[in-house]
């Protein structure tokens, strides 16, 4: 598939196991490191940096069986620590994951407000967190465009039967 791109840390993944997500039309990788135990992948809109973005799209893998519905209370903790006035949304299990949408108003390293939807998958001895974040408060088009792109990723395993992973 045209533009398809395995956001996965196979060093150490289960035989057959492996993240498939799409990049995001526009999008550049501005950012990966892998330990073998731990991996992240942070992708920006060409043109911005890690340090200067508008809109993040991030990939961490955590090897080690890790509840989904965990992290996502873990996550919603720790920016409610970082920054004042934070507000997480219940984290939701379906299908594809735990999902949470966390706002910052005003992030006090950045002076800028914040919003990440996030999206934990459990593999075989690993967990997928997927983020889309907006260095802003999102409009419902943009919450939507983030929600889709949370949705266009699919955990493959040696039996998967979806199209993505074959």
């Amino acid at each position: 598939m045209q533009g398809l791109m395995i956001v996965a840390a196979l060093l150490g993944a289960q035989a057959g196991e492996r993240l498939v997500w799409p990049k995001a039309d526009g999008f550049v990788v501005a950012h990966q490191q892998d330990n073998g135990r731990t991996s992240i992948e942070e992708q920006v809109p060409k043109g911005e940096t890690v340090e200067q973005w508008t809109r993040m799209i991030t990939t961490l893998t955590f090897a080690g069986p890790l509840d989904p519905a965990g992290f996502a209370d873990r996550m919603a903790g720790l920016w409610s620590q970082s920054c004042p006035g934070a507000k997480a949304g219940a984290p939701v299990s379906g299908a594809r994951g735990v999902d949470i949408r966390i706002d910052c108003p005003l992030n006090p390293q950045t002076g800028k407000s914040e919003t990440m939807f996030q999206r934990s998958v459990a593999g075989d001895g690993k967990l997928y967190v997927l983020q889309v974040a907006f260095r802003s408060m999102p409009t419902k088009d943009q919450a939507t465009w983030a929600m889709a792109q949370l949705d266009r990723a699919t955990l493959c395993r040696a039996d998967s039967a979806e199209a993505a992973c074959r």
